[in-house]
């Protein structure tokens, strides 16, 4: 945190500064037990949490993703919570491509390789994004980017979304399909969905079935979004040729998963939003969260039930 943001902070009440994650759960208890506000981002916000912090009146959220908080528990509370809805679309659109062409180009097998001395480009034929098949699930604003970034490559663009009307789609220059389309058609599936009861293994054995046995699958969204298991199976029996994976269905990704010990799969923990500029920005937005929570104007909340009652 910079100083200008310390001192912003400083200015609204006492202040206490964590810079590493607990270690337990008791932990986090004990440091937000005695506050009326806290930040906190990537770590669980649970019901006893909340419960053994009596005076606690606003969560500021240093995410977007608010699916690790207990929402009922604190509306129960009318302890508000907010989260920073709008950072980092560019950061994660352009770590999709990251992972898309180290796949793709099999950047990390030849890294791997010339470390061990093997130097022979025979074994790295890949695959250029030129004039492939991008198949994007959402266009919500990361969604955007990355058919952005597509059309940057000549991509043909396809996509499922809630929504979807004639004017969008040529205002984004895609061709709007039904899920099962897409998937059959696309050499790259990519997740930009939110968690949600419907979306959840939105991508099982019957989707992974569906694609090419050439196509690879990205997610940079929330891991449950895909059946890992399934995903595994189709991974081992190649149905599908490789996957570029930010977020697992449970983090830390367990050390016995055999995603780690597969050669057609990227893994990166949780980093797509991870660069100086959306770190900032995220900072910048928590920190307004609080600022005007207590100015008696909360922002972004994402329980608004709280303030009706």
């Amino acid at each position: 945190m910079t100083e200008e943001y310390k001192k912003r902070l400083e200015a609204l009440g006492e202040l206490e500064i964590y810079k590493n994650v607990p270690f337990s759960h008791d932990e986090f208890i004990e440091r937000i037990k005695d506050a009326e506000v806290v930040i906190v981002g990537r770590y669980g916000v649970d019901a006893k949490a909340i419960s053994s912090a009596p005076k606690l009146k606003l969560i500021s959220l240093w995410q977007t993703g608010f699916d690790n908080v207990d929402l009922e528990a604190a509306t129960e509370r009318e302890v508000i919570v907010s989260n920073v809805p709008s950072y980092a679309f560019d950061s994660v659109a352009e770590f999709v491509f990251a992972l898309s062409l180290n796949l793709l180009r099999r950047v990390h097998l030849a890294d791997m390789d010339l470390r061990e001395g093997l130097f022979d480009w025979k074994h790295y034929v890949g695959n250029q994004l030129m004039s492939k098949t991008i198949g994007v699930l959402g266009t919500g604003e990361i969604g955007k980017r990355v058919i952005q970034i597509a059309q940057g490559f000549n991509m043909n663009v396809l996509s499922v979304t809630a929504h979807p009307n004639p004017e969008k789609a040529k205002a984004l220059g895609i061709k709007f399909v039904d899920l099962d389309t897409l998937l059959s058609e696309s050499d790259i599936v990519t997740l930009h969905v939110p968690l949600t009861p419907e979306t959840e293994h939105m991508i099982g054995a019957r989707e992974l079935a569906r694609m090419k046995p050439t196509a690879i699958l990205i997610n940079t969204a929330r891991g449950k979004v895909v059946n890992e298991a399934a995903l595994i199976e189709a991974l081992k029996e190649k149905k599908i040729a490789g996957a570029g994976l930010d977020v697992f269905e449970k983090e830390p990704l367990p050390m016995n998963s055999p995603l780690l010990v597969m050669n057609n799969v990227v893994l990166t923990p949780h980093i797509a939003f991870l660069s100086e500029e959306s770190l900032d920005e995220c900072t910048y937005v928590s920190i307004e969260n609080v600022e005007m929570f207590i100015r008696g104007r909360a922002q972004n909340v994402v329980n608004p039930s709280v303030l009706k009652g």
